[in-house]
């Protein structure tokens, strides 16, 4: 792995890696559906889980059309507005108080690099939280998240900088995060430590990937 000091990009996700807030937005997805009975909102939790790093738009239509079917759901009864909605306010208010990682914006007084974040998360809300906790001006390349798939965000951000896809590096703790990361071509690294993905350690040394448990030790292994 290149030195951090080496990239002229590094790009963060957001859950899990700069708040610890995966455990945040699991509990919000069971919360909100949970009265349409608890095997219908585990099963939610179980689908979050696994497609770490997508939009909550995706996985609340995966709970319309895949399980509401799965568990004969009346569809008429199911609002995803609302669902979303409801989604959207419980994890605002929890996120307010939500832990930060020290290290990464510790770190950030030693970087030359531009930083962004690139998340799954709905964008308007992580511009909003990252005011709300004066993180915003770290992330001097910009905060981006939903709608947008994290596939679409990278395309926009090297649409006119082609030749600096060698010279980023996106730091995740998702399966998504890396395929989106080995799709646009940038280099990747795991992080563990508030990581929901069960298998991420297994995962990433079958892909030959990086994995570390914090930011510290990414920063303690360059020394």
């Amino acid at each position: 792995m290149k030195n951090l000091q080496s990239y002229k990009n590094l790009i963060f996700d957001c859950d899990g890696i700069i708040l610890n807030s995966n455990k945040i937005k699991t509990e919000a997805f069971k919360e909100v559906v949970y009265h349409y009975g608890n095997e219908a909102a585990e099963e939610l939790v179980q689908f979050h889980i696994m497609n770490g790093g997508i939009s909550r738009y995706e996985k609340f239509n995966y709970f319309f059309e895949t399980i509401s079917s799965n568990h004969n759901l009346d569809k008429n009864c199911i609002n995803v507005e609302q669902l979303l909605e409801n989604y959207g306010s419980i994890v605002r208010k929890k996120l307010e108080s939500c832990e930060i990682s020290i290290e990464i914006m510790q770190y950030r007084k030693y970087s030359d690099g531009v930083w962004y974040v690139v998340s799954g998360s709905d964008q308007n809300e992580l511009i909003n939280i990252f005011k709300k906790k004066q993180l915003h001006k770290s992330f001097n390349g910009g905060i981006y998240g939903s709608p947008l798939s994290k596939d679409e965000i990278f395309k926009n951000i090297f649409k006119d900088k082609i030749d600096e896809i060698s010279n980023s590096i996106y730091i995740g703790d998702s399966r998504y995060d890396y395929l989106s990361a080995k799709k646009i071509g940038i280099d990747f690294v795991f992080l563990s430590r508030w990581s929901e993905f069960r298998d991420i350690e297994n995962y990433a040394k079958n892909n030959n990937v990086f994995c570390f448990k914090d930011f510290k030790d990414i920063i303690d292994s360059q020394i």
